[in-house]
């Protein structure tokens, strides 16, 4: 479920495309309303080494790709073949970027309210290798963004697999659900 902000008055909605706004500042400084309470989230900073730190970053980099809409980086980070559990697939496998391809190309949302650049943060996450080729990784994921009607906060809960293909680690399947 999304945890969102108090309401904002319209003049607060303009103010909000201001550098200087209220909002901007909360949710640069990690911020968010959880519950209906201004609570300040931890920022994690993980310390993997080795083939963890490799799948911590092939994780960032998909992620990162998904948020920038940088459909070239995702494809080169996701097998062909990837697999995925997650709300838009209806509580269907979805198999294969093309599914995931659609979503790349739709036009930004008109209601989607003024550009801030959302700003993710991974906790509790959890590496575990397969071997020498292989490694599952789970997080919670909350995405600070600006909705339609104010800064809202998403939460997910996430898992991927990742394979390393010759050097580089793939992610071949996923599971999100919301939190």
């Amino acid at each position: 479920e999304d945890c969102r902000f108090p309401s904002i008055s319209s003049a607060n909605k303009r103010n909000l495309q201001s550098s200087s706004s209220r909002t901007q500042r909360m949710m640069r400084s990690g911020i968010a309303a959880v519950g209906g309470r201004t609570v300040r989230m931890a920022r994690a900073h993980h310390s993997f080494s080795g083939k963890e730190k490799e799948v911590y970053d092939a994780t960032l980099s998909v992620l990162k790709a998904a948020a920038a809409g940088d459909w070239a980086t995702y494809e080169k980070v996701c097998d062909k073949d990837i697999t995925c559990f997650e709300p838009e697939a209806m509580g269907c496998v979805a198999e294969g970027l093309a599914f995931h391809k659609f979503y790349f190309t739709l036009p930004p949302s008109a209601d989607a309210g003024p550009k801030v650049t959302p700003n993710t943060t991974l906790v509790d996450v959890n590496i575990r290798m397969l071997g020498d080729a292989g490694a599952s990784i789970c997080y919670t994921r909350l995405v600070q963004r600006m909705g339609a009607n104010g800064p809202e906060t998403v939460k997910s809960n996430e898992s991927r697999v990742f394979l390393d293909a010759s050097g580089t680690w793939k992610c071949v399947h996923f599971h999100r659900s919301p939190a």
